[in-house]
């Protein structure tokens, strides 16, 4: 049964991508609140799996294909919630998000999971720290995107090489709004998310943390981040240097949450 949901799940999203791209082809502007309604029913049925296993497991997986499952779920989540805030943006940023769930949530059912590495769910810190640090995956996920798109179009107007893909794209000042809006959620509820884990290692190992390839990049994450936050602050980076550093700190918290754990299951 749970598999038939999260394949439900993957329809879904694939559903509600073919109907954003069509919608963007034929010059629609408004964003179909159907597409919405497509992923929120995959998120649904994808959340009703993640909780069934935590009540059967009393515990949460913590292996490479459970970590993709959790980082579609938490982008399917984020998705949803933002559509709302900021929906023309976040409906263009869906061209690439949606088929990255699919994608995550596809390669989850089909590689090979250790189910030996189930952590029991008993302490409220660890449960803040998951929780937050998805989240937060979630929403810098979506502001890597913008990067993206902000650099396409900074590139596009300076070579004045106008296409398609270029009219498809929200205007440039409301999609850094929404990248920089992303960042500043996606920054404090990682800096929390630092913060509880530490304390939770504090509590149960007696040291705040150990010097781990997920520690050194979840911290290489926070400063990257918090320097875009303070030299826009400051200074007010931008443009291709907002995009630069957004990229550059979303690679690090994609090593941090998966790199590490597809090296060590499916690579060795």
């Amino acid at each position: 049964m749970g598999d038939i949901l999260l394949i439900w799940a993957i329809i879904a999203y694939g559903v509600s991508t073919v109907i954003i791209t069509y919608n963007h082809l034929r010059g629609y502007t408004k964003p179909s609140i159907v597409g919405w309604w497509i992923v929120a029913s995959g998120c649904g049925a994808h959340s009703w799996v993640v909780i069934q296993n935590l009540v059967q497991d009393h515990g949460i997986l913590v292996n490479f294909p459970a970590s993709l499952n959790l980082s579609a779920l938490a982008m399917s989540l984020i998705y949803l919630i933002i559509w709302r805030l900021r929906r023309q943006t976040t409906r263009t940023a869906g061209l690439v998000l949606l088929p990255l769930m699919v994608f995550s949530l596809g390669a989850s059912l089909l590689l090979p999971a250790d189910e030996s590495k189930l952590q029991a769910l008993t302490d409220p810190l660890l449960i803040a720290h998951l929780a937050l640090s998805l989240l937060s995956y979630g929403l810098f996920s979506i502001a890597a995107i913008l990067a993206l798109m902000d650099a396409f179009q900074e590139h596009a107007l300076r070579t004045k090489s106008f296409g398609k893909l270029f009219n498809m794209l929200p205007p440039l000042e409301a999609l850094e709004e929404t990248l920089f809006l992303m960042v500043r959620m996606g920054f404090v509820l990682l800096t929390i998310a630092i913060t509880t884990g530490s304390l939770y290692s504090q509590y149960v190992n007696g040291i705040f943390f150990t010097l781990t390839h997920k520690v050194i990049f979840t911290w290489a994450t926070w400063l990257v981040f918090g320097t875009l936050l303070v030299g826009n602050h400051l200074w007010g980076w931008r443009g291709t240097k907002a995009s630069k550093l957004t990229i550059s700190g979303y690679i690090f918290l994609a090593l941090a949450f998966l790199g590490v754990k597809f090296v060590t299951e499916i690579l060795l």
